[in-house]
């Protein structure tokens, strides 16, 4: 049985038809609905850990798709694919507006940094290469789409009529077969055994510059394979994957040259954190966080070129649901096996059953509770009242749970018991009179899970907060659940999973993964997150539970933040790769007690492996040397 879960790479669909039938429109409208304006007209970094996505929107974008999307010769293949591209301007009356090509960096685009030229040199090669390969791929995918030569026409900006004729741009064939040239050349420079001298090259090899995208600005398309008689003009765009992959000069030059706004070119890198200036990847995130509380960004974002992260930053799971609940439907009903036995949402499998501990431990636990009260002297009355808090539908061994909590609450509040009379008994509560809060009774349920083992993370509402907002964590933790289903069904047993299986399951696989963690400082973010979640462990499991349902991040004053963050520290570059990969998330401007905080939240992966909430809000206060001393040397 094949989990399509574990089987995303794209890259491997080589039918298109089949690719865009299996995308949702959600994650797209959800990662880029802020920025429809400037997505065409602006160098867009898309910023994101391997595997969240990239690639597979970036192949949404090219021409190929596009067109496929359009095919009027065929079944609609994703009719709220086709509405969202539209709205995003890529699509316009059943015709693409752009001509998308999609383009990986190589070893020999990296290859160029080693030639033995001048800097100036090696720079107007790369860009030279970039083009010439652009230029040839968006006549591939022309091609791809059966438009013949005849019906395309170059279209040029004013003021170009010498780079017009020195590219032949009046002849679509020639134009293209100048770009060939340009190519082969750079191509055989890059890959000699011996490259040639720099004279050497500009007498026999290449003598010429190629910018292209200065002057190019549109591809007329006078004819429709369609038979369709519109004339349309498609404004090129490049798409560079695993930008990462070029060496950081070359990074720095490419996205400098590629934000100038004289381009008539739309232009998106595609890269890991790694590659992303540590401030230019903070303002983003605090970009993103501005958004959701509702503020406007006015011109705050004044810059050339726009950075898109390929996470959601809501402040909770609402904008995530719906996304998370498509993608995992659209591949539950892609599983025969789930299909043939009327499964159709991965919600109706996980919300199942009970997490109730046995009637023993129970007892147990109420044996607990009665010598809490009896040594604190609480009288019956007294428990009533706070029994008449805890809200009806809890569980029994919830219900123990919270009303241990409460007891040790009024243990606090209480006089010591040396001053109060022999034998008297406390009759009134001294703590608010007023029913336990959610959070509360999920504070219980961790306290239960630490104590008794009791399953916690279950559920499609846990899976989603386990999932940190970022499709690919859900994904991947979806996975192993499926795994487990499939697992049963292949043992002819009932297609459900227990609440124990779901917890354990999830558990397993975030510590999988956080001892897999291979990025940039892991080593030094690892201990830091230890240091962290053994402070928030220590809080969430006092007898009086003061923050409900426990903490998750600690809180610096936002000015000592900025401060060192200012500063190119070590500090910095852990803090960087604790963001970039979900190990911490970073929540600037947090207003609380009259103060401005900056929290280092735990990512959703760290909570799971320490039985942590997932709920956020719950902090503990620190210095900013506090957390300079959890990292060491």
């Amino acid at each position: 049985m094949d989990n399509p879960f574990k089987k995303r790479k794209s890259e491997l669909i080589t039918d298109r038809r089949t690719l865009l039938s299996l995308i949702s429109s959600v994650p797209i409208k959800a990662f880029f609905r802020d920025d429809r304006a400037n997505l065409i007209d602006k160098l867009t970094l898309v910023v994101g850990t391997p595997g969240c996505g990239k690639t597979t929107i970036a192949r949404v974008m090219e021409f190929d798709s596009l067109a496929t999307l359009c095919d009027p010769n065929a079944d609609q293949v994703n009719k709220e694919l086709v509405l969202e591209m539209t709205k995003l301007k890529f699509l316009d009356f059943g015709h693409p507006t752009v001509i998308g090509h999609w383009m990986a960096m190589s070893n020999n685009f990296r290859d160029i940094r080693e030639l033995p030229y001048s800097d100036s040199i090696k720079a107007a090669l790369l860009r030279a290469f970039v083009q010439s390969r652009s230029v040839l791929g968006w006549f591939r995918q022309l091609e791809s789409a059966r438009i013949a030569m005849e019906d395309i026409e170059i279209v040029m900006g004013d003021g170009s009529d010498s780079v017009a004729t020195t590219t032949r741009a009046d002849d679509p064939v020639k134009f293209r077969e100048y770009a060939r040239n340009i190519e082969l050349a750079i191509f055989r420079i890059v890959t000699a055994l011996v490259p040639p001298e720099e004279s050497e090259m500009a007498e026999t090899v290449l003598n010429t510059t190629y910018d292209i995208f200065e002057v190019l600005k549109g591809i007329r398309i006078k004819r429709w394979p369609s038979g369709s008689e519109t004339t349309s003009v498609l404004r090129p765009m490049l798409i560079i994957d695993d930008a990462h992959e070029l060496h950081p000069t070359q990074f720095i030059e490419l996205r400098d040259w590629l934000k100038s706004k004289a381009m008539g070119v739309s232009r998106w890198l595609l890269c890991r954190p790694d590659a992303v200036a540590p401030e230019d990847y903070r303002d983003a995130m605090a970009y993103e966080s501005m958004l959701e509380e509702g503020a406007s960004p006015g011109s705050t974002r004044g810059r050339d070129y726009i950075v898109k992260l390929m996470q959601l930053g809501s402040r909770d799971a609402n904008r995530f649901k719906p996304v998370a609940r498509e993608v995992a439907n659209i591949y539950v009903r892609s599983i025969p096996e789930l299909a043939g036995r009327q499964i159709t949402t991965l919600q109706s499998v996980l919300d199942r059953g009970s997490a109730e501990l046995a009637q023993g431990i129970v007892k147990q636990l109420k044996d607990q509770t009665d010598k809490i009260a009896r040594d604190a002297r609480f009288s019956k009355a007294l428990i009533d009242t706070l029994k008449a808090r805890i809200p009806e539908t809890a569980a029994p061994d919830e219900a123990l749970a919270v009303l241990r909590i409460l007891l040790y609450r009024e243990i606090n509040r209480t006089p010591q018991l040396g001053l109060l009379p022999d034998e008297s008994l406390r009759d009134a509560p001294l703590t608010t009179d007023r029913k336990a809060a959610s959070s509360l009774l999920d504070g219980a349920r961790i306290q239960l899970m630490h104590q008794f083992d009791r399953p916690y993370y279950y559920g499609m509402d846990k899976l989603i907060s386990a999932s940190n907002v970022n499709i690919e964590q859900f994904i991947s933790l979806s996975g192993a659940l499926v795994d487990e289903l499939l697992a049963r069904i292949m043992r002819n047993r009932p297609p459900e999973i227990s609440p124990r299986q779901q917890h354990e399951a999830l558990v397993s696989q975030a510590r999988q993964a956080i001892s897999e963690w291979d990025f940039p400082y892991h080593a030094a973010v690892g201990e830091l997150v230890n240091k962290i979640a053994q402070r928030c462990k220590d809080r969430t499991l006092l007898g009086n539970a003061p923050l409900d349902d426990g903490a998750n991040a600690i809180a610096v004053p936002q000015d000592e933040m900025d401060k060192i963050l200012a500063r190119s520290e070590r500090l910095t570059r852990v803090l960087h790769f604790a963001f970039a990969y979900k190990a911490l998330v970073f929540v600037p401007q947090y207003s609380c007690k009259n103060r401005l905080w900056c929290l280092l939240e735990l990512g959703a992966l760290p909570c799971m492996a320490h039985g942590l909430t997932l709920n956020r809000g719950g902090f503990i206060e620190e210095t900013l040397s506090g957390v300079q001393s959890m990292i060491g040397d």
